[in-house]
């Protein structure tokens, strides 16, 4: 099959939805499918064109355009290579639903399937949002939600669900984590609100003033890099700040503790059995968490106090926790990339 994908980043950008995207792609192609990726170019330096790995990338150069007259750049550059959409046997767009909207009258019998990652944001949807997402379900043959708490809040209604994937061959190594030391943590996203640094660092602060001393090694940048630099400075904790860097899930077996609020950075760390610690800022954030298959087997909190106590409890009740984490990790291990790709393969071949 020849298979078109459409999301507003990829590849060099660090992300989870880039990380879906290449992943998916990757099993298709050994598979014998035909993949292509439409993106944005948000740097001049990137390729309009180029093919890693038997997967074709166009990126539309947006980095020429405000984000106000985007739109206008990216149907136009779609127009223009409109072989692209009309030669794919099926469309799957992320997230971008408005990219296909204009094409949805030009070719209205082709397969177009949509994967919703997340939320918008980092609060409640507006009515207009709840309102683009619906009619972006109504223009699919089928959809993908990441994330069930997308029925209450979205009133979606996903053929599929997913929590993200992990790659199988990670899975044959086992966590050598008998070098590691015991107060070592390490945090993987982005540096806001909706993530949790602050809460986290908070509750280090606690901690250490309660005489248990974490060291944390943090990967990811963010609008509030400044504010939490300045908490760790102020509070003198041990934190280091690694910024953005590519696959840093590789490193999870070296910590003893996962902060970790994103649902693919929950499933490599459960993957990892590292103990998962997840914080959320408000009511949408709360369910994102609450609704997730391995809720229970990982701490969930919007409080600094709570974090402190149960990472207390933590070293002195591993045993309680190692049943926890070996639940999580049997869970874990089914979710690879190979039997996610089966689920897309199986939903497009159902509905079209």
């Amino acid at each position: 099959m020849k298979i078109l994908f459409f999301s507003r980043l990829y590849n060099p950008h660090i992300g989870g939805v880039e990380k879906h995207v290449e992943s998916l792609g990757l099993e298709l192609s050994k598979k014998k499918h035909q993949v292509t990726i439409i993106t944005e170019g948000y740097q001049p330096n990137l390729p309009s064109m180029e093919a890693k790995h038997r997967i074709k990338i166009y990126r539309i150069p947006t980095h020429k355009t405000t984000e106000k007259d985007k739109k206008w750049l990216i149907w136009r550059w779609l127009w223009q290579h409109i072989n692209l959409l009309k030669s794919a046997d099926i469309i799957h767009v992320h997230d971008v639903g408005y990219w296909w909207l204009p094409y949805r009258f030009v070719f209205p019998l082709k397969k177009v399937f949509m994967t919703f990652h997340g939320y918008e944001g980092t609060s409640s949807p507006t009515i207009l949002a709840i309102v683009q997402r619906k009619i972006s379900e109504w223009l699919s043959s089928g959809t993908i939600g990441v994330g069930d708490f997308m029925r209450t809040w979205y009133r979606a209604q996903p053929n599929l669900v997913s929590y993200g994937a992990v790659q199988s061959s990670q899975l044959l190594k086992s966590p050598t984590q008998s070098n590691c030391q015991l107060f070592r943590a390490i945090y993987l996203g982005r540096l806001s609100q909706d993530i949790g640094i602050m809460t986290y660092l908070q509750a280090l602060k606690i901690l250490q003033k309660q005489g248990v001393k974490i060291k944390l090694d943090v990967f990811g940048d963010g609008h509030q890099f400044i504010e939490a630099k300045q908490f760790v400075k102020k509070n003198k904790l041990n934190v280091i700040f690694k910024g953005m860097v590519k696959n840093a899930n590789q490193y999870l077996p070296n910590y003893k503790l996962a902060f970790v609020s994103s649902y693919l950075a929950i499933l490599e760390a459960m993957r990892a059995q590292v103990p998962v610690i997840a914080v959320f800022n408000n009511q949408i954030k709360q369910d994102y968490l609450t609704c997730h298959p391995q809720a229970k087997n990982m701490l969930i909190t919007n409080r600094p106090i709570v974090i402190a106590y149960n990472i207390n409890q933590l070293i002195e009740k591993e045993k309680i926790n190692r049943a926890k984490l070996t639940l999580a990790y049997n869970w874990a291990k089914t979710q690879t990339w190979q039997n996610l790709t089966t689920q897309y393969l199986k939903l497009w071949q159902t509905k079209a």
